[in-house]
């Protein structure tokens, strides 16, 4: 998988529209012969979600995802397959903002679940099985069908796991 490279920043703006770029992704890790996911969850409002932030411009879309899920999770990880693109609209302070959110399936390789605070209020791992019941997002449940099917069609030695 070739890196992609944002577009010059994380957010630009044209005809009145803010323009904005993030990535993230699901970190799995075996449980005997189980997979879990990680999850972060917010408070106000309750949410549960797939880790994910802003790319900056001195990197690319896959070093985000890493990143991100490093910072808000406290967990090192890296990408197996890519997911999907989630975009969307929605308004901030009167701005039209266009936002495309690059996600990413990931292997755990280490750390302990510790939220960053002032963003994240928590984390925590689910059955594979389990986590379109618990996100918030209709667009991220999504992404959970993919990844499972991605999880069906390899073995764990085939993405990464021992």
């Amino acid at each position: 998988m070739a890196p992609r490279r944002s577009n010059q920043g994380v957010a630009r703006r044209s005809g009145g529209v803010k323009h904005e770029r993030s990535a993230g992704g699901l970190v799995l890790k075996r449980d005997g012969v189980d997979y879990l996911g990680l999850l972060i969850g917010r408070n106000s409002p309750r949410i549960w979600s797939l880790p994910k932030g802003h790319v900056e411009p001195h990197e690319t879309i896959e070093q985000a995802a890493t990143r991100e899920v490093k910072e808000e999770t406290g967990i090192d990880a890296t990408i197996v397959a890519g997911l999907s693109d989630i975009r969307y609209w929605f308004y901030s302070d009167r701005v039209k903002h266009n936002k495309v959110v690059h996600f990413y399936l990931m292997r755990y390789l280490g750390g302990l679940p510790t939220p960053q605070l002032a963003e994240v209020d928590e984390t925590a791992w689910f059955p594979l099985p389990d986590l379109p019941s618990v996100l918030t997002h209709l667009n991220e449940r999504r992404l959970i069908g993919i990844a499972q099917e991605i999880v069906f069609q390899n073995t764990p030695a085939e993405l990464g796991f021992q």
